[in-house]
């Protein structure tokens, strides 16, 4: 089966073995508020519903270790398409998880705990779009109070989210790219950070080469379209005076420019004996299209006066 990009960044971040206590409490901390916490009948309070197994399991052995309550890890099936559900439950009344949350302090004091805690709200009710498609990672919350102190909490870790309401509550989200490989990097989601950079990479390169590619597309248009352009001058040239009326110095880049019209300058150049850097090529050249403009402006007045003394 193909899980998204989103469900393998969660499961990654349930792997990320947390150094510190403060940094676990703050993590399941994020859990515990920002989650329903309904309750199983019988059971207990659930912490977490997920389709990732190992995503359970992490939530599961964090909550153990913080809280030191009885946890347990219920299955299920979905209805409908039958797949596995995994339940993370905490063997407590709600009110025990209520005074927890209570004595402790409402934003996390040191950045390694706002990122926990961002980890925390991010395994419960975070999504992110894969690398090569639009760039968006969210969280959706129920309550705007808490949606709110998520954006401070992430504003603190020098994250730049936007809070928006949609019909199902509210959304804290970025949509930058180097945000979100910031926030991945902060979570702990280093494998999801590379696939990221990865794909950015690849689209820069695509993009630099996209971008040579047009230069170079336009640069030869412009090299073929000048080529035509002198030939045509030349042809007009020894059409009106013959090669003998043309400059001595002038009769090899002419003729070579009739056979080559599409070389470049340098091209020309090295046809040459001896060779000619491009500013010399490029000067012989100027002074037969300066020199086919001289004789097109006298025929045009030799012309004009024929047409007069016809009348």
């Amino acid at each position: 089966m193909v899980f998204s990009f989103s469900l393998e960044t969660k499961e990654e971040l349930a792997r990320v073995k947390t150094q510190r206590p403060c940094c676990a409490a703050a993590e399941i901390e994020a859990i515990l508020r920002l989650g329903g916490r309904a309750s199983l009948p019988g059971q207990g309070i659930i912490l977490l519903v997920t389709t990732r197994a190992a995503i359970a399991r992490g939530v599961y052995s964090l909550a153990r270790a913080v809280l030191d309550l009885p946890a347990k890890v219920v299955t299920g099936r979905r209805r409908g398409n039958g797949r596995p559900v995994f339940k993370v439950v905490i063997s407590a009344p709600a009110e025990g998880l209520q005074a927890w949350l209570a004595a402790r302090e409402k934003t996390p004091a040191s950045q390694c705990c706002r990122a926990a805690y961002l980890r925390g709200a991010f395994l419960l009710k975070g999504s992110v779009n894969k690398p090569s498609g639009t760039h968006h990672l969210e969280v959706l919350l129920d309550d705007r109070e808490e949606a709110k102190h998520l954006l401070a909490i992430m504003q603190q870790l020098d994250l730049q989210p936007r809070l928006t309401p949609r019909q199902r509550g509210y959304v804290v989200y970025l949509k930058d790219s180097e945000q979100i490989i910031r926030a991945l990097s902060l979570m702990g989601a280093h494998n999801a950070v590379l696939a990221y950079e990865n794909v950015l990479v690849l689209r820069d390169v695509r993009n630099q080469v996209n971008r040579l590619v047009n230069c170079e597309t336009a640069n030869l248009s412009k090299t073929v379209e000048t080529g035509l352009r002198q030939v045509e001058n030349i042809r007009y040239l020894i059409a009106t005076l013959g090669w003998e009326g043309l400059p001595p110095v002038l009769q090899e880049i002419a003729a070579l420019r009739l056979r080559h019209p599409e070389a470049s300058l340098k091209e020309l150049g090295e046809m040459l004996v001896p060779p000619v850097g491009k500013s010399g090529v490029n000067h012989r050249l100027r002074r037969l299209e300066g020199l086919t403009r001289q004789m097109r402006e006298r025929r045009g007045e030799i012309d004009a006066a024929d047409d007069y003394l016809s009348r």
